[in-house]
């Protein structure tokens, strides 16, 4: 298995967030309630994959080896930063700040990180690694003749 690349966990990221928008839309509490729980806990759904991780093809893993099993527990672990983000952008102008450089922060770890871990991975001891991808499918030679096509000889 490859570590991801932080392109392709930005566009889950991107997913996820359309979803946590989607979410927050929900009337009175229900929607914040919703949003902050789909950020803690999105990553133990579906196989250790949030619904941005899954339509792109990543999953979370414990950062040592395949032996560790993983739960909701590293799921809310590895989310605490975001949810604190999260949180801060809620209060007016100091928070509009603040929530984003929670953000900056977490990408600029992942990226001076070799296996791309931001804060909240390594709390956690966790590592999104990208799935493995089928086999291309064999192409079949040039010179091959195609049923239903007539050759010309010369």
């Amino acid at each position: 298995m490859r570590t991801a690349d932080l392109t392709t966990r930005s566009v889950a990221g991107f997913i996820d967030l359309l979803l946590i928008t989607g979410l927050t839309r929900l009337p009175d509490i229900t929607g914040f309630l919703s949003a902050i729980g789909y950020i803690l806990i999105r990553d133990g759904l579906f196989a250790r994959q949030s619904v941005g991780k899954k339509l792109i093809g990543l999953r979370m893993a414990p950062a040592e080896g395949p032996d560790r099993p993983l739960d909701f527990r590293e799921s809310i672990i590895r989310n605490m930063p975001l949810a604190a983000a999260y949180l801060l952008w809620l209060i007016p102008f100091a928070g509009w700040a603040l929530g984003p450089l929670v953000l900056v922060i977490e990408y600029v770890t992942a990226l001076g990180d070799d296996r791309s871990m931001r804060i909240g991975d390594l709390l956690a001891r966790t590592v999104i690694l990208a799935d493995e991808q089928p086999a291309p499918a064999a192409t079949a030679p040039e010179n091959a003749s195609v049923p239903g096509e007539q050759g010309t000889n010369t």
